[in-house]
């Protein structure tokens, strides 16, 4: 028994010498690289771009830009539409703008119409605006429109023109809204001006299906043509 005993132990301190192997640890998921182009300050472009990723524009572009993310930087100039999931302006752009998340910022400046889910204007618009869900004025914004339209309309700077919100408008101290104003709901601080016709929102009529055509059937009419003698 003995023996036993002693060759038990024997295999336990085998075990113990020989070195356990490391466990392999998993390797570390590459990270996606976004790569960026840039105009420069110095630069001047004529013509479209199209990608997947993002471009920063401190130079001039006359051409149209399709790309996920957009700056404008200060010294930028867009002469032409973008389209992109987020937009931020700090320079100026004359087109159309079509993006879900935009920013207009201090001295953004932007000219022709505006359709984005979320807006945050700190510079100046003018042109047609709408915002799906928001747009937000902050005191040194200011908007002139024909049409300015959202659910939900902050004003915490100036809009001067035709505005439709048809949850909220919402009227800060140093708000100034002038105009023809459409709203189901509207707030205004103590300080907050409104000037202006003033109506209830009315949703707008959907528009109907346009009826199919019916099918008439060909009628053959019997003629006589009399050639002349």
């Amino acid at each position: 028994m003995a023996f036993f005993s002693k060759e038990k132990e024997i295999k336990k301190e085998i075990k113990k010498d020989i070195p356990q192997q490391p466990s392999q640890k998993e390797k570390p998921k590459p990270k996606k690289v976004t790569t960026e182009t840039t105009i420069s300050k110095n630069i001047k472009i004529e013509g479209n771009i199209t990608g997947t990723d993002a471009i920063t524009v401190e130079g001039i572009l006359f051409g149209d830009i399709t790309v996920n993310n957009v700056v404008i930087g200060r010294n930028g100039s867009v002469k032409g539409s973008i389209t992109a999931q987020k937009v931020i302006i700090s320079g100026k752009v004359d087109g159309q703008i079509t993006c879900n998340d935009l920013d207009i910022m201090h001295n953004g400046y932007v000219t022709n119409r505006i359709h984005a889910n979320k807006i945050m204007v700190s510079g100046e618009i003018f042109g047609d605006v709408l915002g799906e869900s928001s747009i937000n004025v902050t005191p040194t914004g200011k908007i002139k429109t024909d049409s300015l339209n959202s659910k939900h309309v902050t004003v915490n700077g100036t809009i001067e023109g035709k505005v439709s919100a048809s949850e909220l408008l919402s009227v800060g101290s140093n708000g100034f809204v002038n105009g023809e104003i459409s709203v189901k709901n509207i707030k205004t601080d103590e300080g907050g001006r409104v000037i202006g016709s003033m109506a209830m929102y009315v949703e707008p009529e959907a528009t109907p299906a346009p009826k199919p055509i019916e099918k008439t059937e060909t009628q053959m009419l019997d003629a006589i043509i009399e050639e002349d003698k």
